[in-house]
């Protein structure tokens, strides 16, 4: 909370810095302090692209890549470079994961990232999502729920070439 002082200027403020609103308005203001405190929007979570248009992709084509130690597996659904969906599976059971899903357009700039939770079955974990979006590359990597910068599988990249 944010308070303002003002100390033996309040008769003063008016005509000293030019206010035309009565000194008793001065002390008003000065005592103000937000209702819920001071708030803090980490700009980070905001990771979407303003020029990312919703559409509604088709399921024509579907690339598969390997992750670097082999666990995960990442696929996409697409058509041209649209990609209709998703999916990451890694070979064995295992809790505290989300899946960091980043697209990328031709050029190598990244158009939008997401977050999506897995489900754990008997044998394996998956992850899948439909974000219809226009992207020419798709890079999924498993990471901490505890750290999503850290990194425990992956990236396995797929390109939507056609």
């Amino acid at each position: 909370m944010k308070k303002v002082r003002v100390v033996g200027l309040v008769g003063l403020a008016p005509t000293v810095l030019g206010f035309a609103f009565p000194a008793a308005n001065v002390m008003a203001t000065a005592t103000h302090s937000p209702r819920n405190g001071a708030k803090t929007v980490s700009l980070s979570q905001v990771e979407r692209a303003q020029a990312v248009k919703l559409v509604n992709c088709g399921y024509g084509h579907v690339k598969d890549a390997t992750g670097t130690s082999g666990h995960l597996k990442g696929q996409i659904s697409y058509s041209h470079r649209c990609i209709a969906g998703q999916e990451a599976y890694l070979n064995r059971r295992q809790a505290g994961l989300t899946e960091r899903t980043r697209f990328y357009s031709y050029h190598g700039t990244r158009v939008a990232t997401t977050w999506n939770a897995g489900t754990i079955e008997t044998s394996s974990t998956y992850f899948i999502s439909f974000p219809n979006i226009y992207a020419y590359e798709v890079c999924q990597a498993l990471v901490a729920n505890s750290n999503h910068n850290k990194v425990k599988y992956g990236p396995a990249c797929e390109t939507a070439t056609s």
